[in-house]
């Protein structure tokens, strides 16, 4: 008895977890299509007007408030999320390693030169929301030749979960300087 009841538990585990893993797949395709789709939309071929620095953003923004913000893909080490839709945006006057004479740091859009305490006040998280409202499982490096250090002027919803320290962007376009 208890060998036929471990059978079936078996068997009954292993057909739940290939339909389960079948199932994964499909979606997995389903977001990746709607993702390519969802950011290929985003880039805009003409630079949007009215746009404001990532400070003025960080200092007024609200959820749910729709913001046109210039600004640089900078901040930290690795401003592209992998395998995500999304990037730190930092303030144009943020002194980048580029910006100092004589410095010749191999990752200037680190700002490592800047104290963490100011440089975390001024850059926000700009994502491709997809329906579940996270960022579209694909990165956004290297799309229409996206890069560290790129000027962009981006255009979006100030995303719910936002704070004055934490500001996150839902974009709903980009531009390429």
């Amino acid at each position: 008895m208890k060998t036929t009841t471990l059978a079936t538990l078996t068997l009954a585990s292993t057909f739940l977890l290939s339909c389960t893993g079948e199932k994964t797949e499909v979606e997995t395709n389903e977001t990746t299509s709607s993702g390519e789709d969802r950011i290929s939309v985003v880039f805009l071929n003409e630079e949007p007007a009215g746009a404001i620095t990532v400070l003025e953003a960080r200092a007024d923004a609200t959820p749910g408030e729709t913001l046109v913000v210039a600004g640089k893909i900078a901040g930290v080490m690795n401003p592209f999320t992998d395998g995500y839709a999304s990037v730190v945006l930092a303030d144009e006057a943020l002194k980048t390693c580029d910006l100092i004479p004589g410095d010749e740091c191999p990752t200037p859009w680190d700002a490592c030169c800047v104290a963490p305490e100011e440089l975390k006040t001024q850059r926000m998280t700009i994502q491709i929301p997809g329906d579940d409202g996270l960022p579209v499982a694909q990165g956004l490096k290297g799309v229409n030749g996206l890069a560290e250090m790129d000027p962009v002027i981006v255009t979006g919803t100030v995303n719910g979960s936002s704070t004055k320290e934490n500001l996150v962007l839902d974009l709903t376009g980009i531009y390429r300087k």
